[in-house]
């Protein structure tokens, strides 16, 4: 696959990705640039600010309330977690556990956990663990890519 980049001095900028047959790396790719535009609305003590998909570690639902935390702090979301799970599933967030799903393009490693589970340390060096019920699916989203479960 060749690479060709192209700066321009105006204009609107535009990625075009040619492609014989769709392979795992031309959809991360596709994935990649669509995440990039994707925001979700989070409020904190601050007020109101976008935030960009690939800024979440994780969502977790607590009290019945929502929050997506990033590098810059944790802000309260309107939506489900299930809603949000479903949405982003093919941005790279994962449901790990009954309360929270975590961004697996923010993982650094992984460690096996007695009864099944997996601890994973985050970018930042934060860790979570990914619930029994839920280990199984991450090693196979890991080996197969992320996939559409229509």
């Amino acid at each position: 696959m060749k690479l060709r980049l192209e700066q321009i001095s105006e204009g609107d900028e535009e990625v075009i990705v040619r492609y014989r047959q769709m392979t795992p790396t031309v959809q991360a790719i596709s994935d990649l640039l669509a995440a990039e535009q994707e925001k979700i609305l989070g409020r904190n003590d601050q007020g109101e600010r976008y935030l960009l998909l690939d800024d979440i570690l994780y969502i977790e639902s607590v009290d019945s309330r929502t929050f997506a935390y990033t590098d810059r702090g944790i802000y309260q979301i309107t939506a489900s977690l299930s809603q949000l799970a479903e949405r982003y599933r093919r941005h790279g967030f994962f449901r790990c556990a009954k309360a929270m799903v975590v961004n697996i393009y923010k993982i650094h490693s992984f460690q096996s956990q007695a009864y099944g589970r997996i601890e994973a340390t985050l970018d930042n060096g934060e860790r979570v663990l990914i619930s029994r019920k839920y280990a199984n699916k991450l090693r196979q989203v890991l080996q197969e890519g992320i996939k559409d479960e229509d």
